[in-house]
């Protein structure tokens, strides 16, 4: 759904769910400044029997000036309801009608029970990135308060941009980090504790299950603005024998989570979504991660795993699950060392030959001088990488960016003159490294590889030794801060030049770019 879909109506009430945080602040307001613009007659309102109290919430919309009203009764009904960062019909949103509704959010749904006017991303960390990105396709120009707004939501509701899940949330941050007001922003940040809060965080961090064998531990904090639970993680992580950590608090209709990892061989992010796995989402930083988990499947879960639980107790089903899958994670999973003897022999495995697939390829020098400290960003995460003289840029069959060295890249591929032709959902792009207070920092002004990749044709003798995972399978490689990662059903792959130089192929992937060779290496 585009915005200017919505301009067919003139009279739009934008409704946030009936606890408005900033992120759903930040979204409407971003909807209320495109309708306003638009000469729509456009009101931005939450219901619910609570206005907003929350000191730095208070702040917000007072100094941006934002119309939030709070109400709980409509006199007219409008041609268009919009509800933003919920979904109509859910217990968080007072139920108003319309003669028309739809839906802007980037939580969890299902399909059947959304309007057909909606847009739902929920592998977005924020809805303020989806309006955000929404108003960029409509070329609507963006001003400081409202890029502080957008700011500050994707900055709330992704733990102090901790857990930022899609690379257009990174775009946004990026986009509006120099576009926002400072000022203002550091005084949101430094309203948002109060002394409850505090004393929920004393009490979450006093009373925690830890795990010895893999150093994990798990709290639970009380009825609280997920913020708090950034606050109450990353203070855990200063425990010496703490390596994983996990706070979360029961919210309206799930788990809120806040995950926390301090070593290597451990992704935030990866645990993450395998905590979340058929029970809600998460995603975010290789270090600091963030997720929810819907109720009722926490509780559906739960009574396959352990029987049944009365619903009462949704925080203590939580917690087990938390724990028991924590456990599944470390006790059932391979870690690998790329280029060592620590890696399995797949000289006995089928040969697979690289089919001629056409993909991307870039020289890295034609983006930026060798030397140049650079972040690609692709639909996967971001990686960095210095420049040199023989760095090549891949764009593979699903969009994914990794780097070759030139000798690799021309003895296994047919280099070509044709532009490359881009299908997929998020073009990749490459930033420079900036000076930034003594700070590695990135410009906001990124290339796009695409606009600069032609296209190459893997060689007719490209030959390997493959095996398919049963088991999750990690990869440390030294080239790269994080390692390969495979859940069962991906391949791993060894290479004809280097049997002990092993990467790992998503399984959707294998197939499109490998088929059965003949012959032995």
């Amino acid at each position: 759904m585009r915005l200017s879909e919505l301009l067919q109506f003139h009279n739009i009430v934008i409704q946030c769910h009936d606890n408005p945080d900033a992120d759903a602040i930040a979204a409407g307001y971003g909807l209320f400044q495109y309708f306003q613009g638009h000469r729509k007659n456009v009101e931005l309102i939450y219901g619910g029997t609570r206005p907003i109290k929350k000191s730095n919430l208070v702040l917000m919309v007072e100094k941006l000036h934002i119309p939030i009203r709070h109400v709980q009764s409509m006199e007219k009904e409008p041609e268009l309801l919009l509800t933003v960062d919920c979904q109509y019909g859910e217990k968080n949103v007072q139920h108003f009608t319309g003669k028309n509704i739809a839906v802007i959010d980037h939580h969890q749904s299902k399909a059947d029970t959304l309007p057909v006017l909606r847009e739902v991303r929920d592998n977005y960390g924020s809805c303020a990135t989806i309006v955000w990105d929404m108003l960029c396709a409509e070329a609507f120009s963006l001003d400081e308060k409202l890029s502080t707004a957008l700011y500050y939501g994707l900055y709330m509701d992704t733990g102090k941009m901790q857990e930022l899940r899609h690379p257009k949330d990174r775009d946004l941050r990026d986009s509006l980090e120099f576009k926002s007001n400072k000022n203002l922003l550091f005084q949101f940040c430094n309203s948002n504790l109060s002394l409850s809060e505090l004393e929920i965080a004393g009490e979450a961090l006093s009373n925690y299950d830890y795990c010895d064998e893999y150093r994990f531990a798990v709290t639970e904090a009380g009825y609280c603005d997920p913020n708090i639970l950034g606050i109450i993680s990353d203070t855990l992580m200063e425990v010496d024998k703490v390596d994983v950590y996990i706070a979360f608090c029961m919210l309206d209709f799930g788990a809120k989570l806040s995950v926390r990892s301090c070593v290597s061989d451990t992704r935030a992010d990866e645990l993450t979504a395998y905590i979340a796995e058929g029970l809600g989402s998460g995603g975010g930083h290789p270090r600091k991660s963030g997720g929810f988990l819907k109720e009722e499947l926490i509780l559906e879960e739960y009574k396959k795993r352990f029987g049944y639980l009365d619903k009462t107790n949704s925080g203590a089903a939580a917690h087990r699950l938390i724990c028991a899958r924590l456990k599944d994670y470390f006790q059932n999973q391979d870690i690998y060392v790329n280029g060592t003897q620590n890696v399995p022999d797949l000289s006995m495995d089928p040969v697979y030959r690289k089919k001629r697939v056409p993909i991307g390829y870039v020289r890295a020098t034609d983006l930026y001088p060798a030397g140049t400290r650079v972040r690609v960003r692709m639909l996967e995460g971001d990686f960095q990488i210095t420049i040199r003289e023989d760095t090549y840029l891949m764009i593979g069959v699903e969009s994914e960016v990794y780097k070759n060295d030139e000798d690799y890249f021309l003895s296994h591929n047919d280099p070509g003159i044709e532009a490359y032709t881009f299908q997929g959902e998020y073009a990749p792009t490459v930033r420079e490294a900036v000076s930034a207070e003594g700070l590695e920092a990135f410009s906001a002004n990124p290339k796009p590889i695409t606009a600069y990749a032609k296209t190459c044709i893997p060689k007719e003798d490209s030959f390997v030794h493959a095996r398919q995972l049963t088991r999750r399978t990690k990869i440390i490689v030294s080239w790269s801060d994080d390692y390969m990662f495979g859940r069962p059903g991906d391949w791993i792959v060894s290479r004809k030049e280097r049997p002990e130089d092993i990467y790992i192929v998503k399984k959707d992937i294998f197939l499109k770019i490998y088929e059965l060779g003949t012959g032995h290496f």
